[in-house]
């Protein structure tokens, strides 16, 4: 397959030694306020930073850029305190690998919970006659479940379902953990290519290039009045912080592209045939993924298997 060379970013903040310490693509609607509040999530110093406009081929700094409503122009810009060069550091957090959701049974209950509460895309509106061009994903992965119950979400979750139809105990395949996407957007939703900001009415930020048409954006949950089975905003928020430490953070994290997905997955299968892709860092951590799970079911359904909750 032949990739596209789309520009990924038309931001870029270096610090004062000349390092990217964080970027993104500005489709023409984030703030400085906003943009300042992404980097306080994974930015390091030891003192207070400011922005300034930046020529990286002079070196030169141009005018201040104080947080505030004003748009982020497309540019390069450099952190430094008050005019002063500081030491810039990255938090060590990496985003939360995932992959596509794959389930080992044909019409898992989620899938189906999913669809019959929403319809169509939560995003786009699309509604199909089939659902050829929706899928149902999920908003935390399934194959981190340990995680799940580690950061306290079962007890959070309200739906009433049986708990067989919520991926057991740990209700990590409740409709609150769903929601439903045209296809393609599924696809980006689980490489964290943009998220729903729960604190903005649920407006999406694309974080990368090729999102124009979803990017400002709204999920709309209003069709769903009954609060055990809305979404929770904690997952959301989560999701979110995840695209920030995978697309906004440092160089951005290189990610697979939709191809290599497709080689890798296109047929529900493996194939280990391409090591550039499952020989990185990348490509190991989606194998343990991907067989978490396809064990996913299996392991549930085992008396004496599923996941203690403590």
């Amino acid at each position: 397959h032949a990739a596209l060379n789309l520009e990924r970013r038309n931001v870029e903040l270096f610090d004062s030694e000349g390092a990217v310490v964080a970027g993104f693509w500005q489709y023409g609607t984030l703030q400085w306020d906003e943009f300042y509040r992404y980097l306080i999530v994974f930015l390091v110093t030891s003192t207070a930073w400011t922005i300034f406009k930046y020529d990286p081929a002079q070196q030169k700094r141009g005018p201040l850029c104080p947080p505030g409503p004003q748009i982020v122009q497309p540019g390069c810009y450099v952190l430094l305190s008050t005019g002063d060069p500081i030491r810039v550091g990255l938090v060590p957090t990496l985003p939360r690998p995932r992959n596509p959701t794959i389930s080992n049974t044909p019409d898992p209950h989620y899938q189906a919970r999913g669809r019959a509460r929403d319809g169509r895309c939560l995003i786009t509106d699309l509604e199909t006659q089939n659902y050829s061009r929706l899928k149902v994903a999920h908003i935390f992965p399934r194959a981190h479940d340990q995680e799940w119950i580690r950061k306290g979400y079962p007890s959070k979750i309200t739906d009433t379902a049986d708990v067989s139809a919520m991926g057991g105990p740990m209700k990590i395949d409740s409709v609150q953990n769903v929601i439903t996407l045209r296809s393609d957007l599924h696809d980006a939703w689980d490489n964290y290519k943009f998220g729903v900001n729960p604190n903005d009415n649920y407006r999406i930020t694309a974080f990368t290039n090729g999102n124009a048409d979803i990017n400002g954006r709204y999920l709309r949950l209003d069709h769903i009045q009954d609060p055990t089975l809305r979404p929770l905003d904690e997952l959301f928020t989560d999701h979110f912080m995840q695209g920030l430490f995978k697309h906004v953070k440092g160089t951005g994290e290189s990610a697979w592209s939709h191809e290599d997905c497709d080689d890798a997955f296109g047929d529900h299968s493996f194939n280990l045939s391409n090591m550039n892709i499952w020989g990185t860092r990348e490509g190991k951590e989606r194998l343990e993924l991907a067989l978490a799970e396809r064990l996913f079911d299996h392991r549930i359904s085992q008396d004496g298997a599923t996941p203690q909750l403590i």
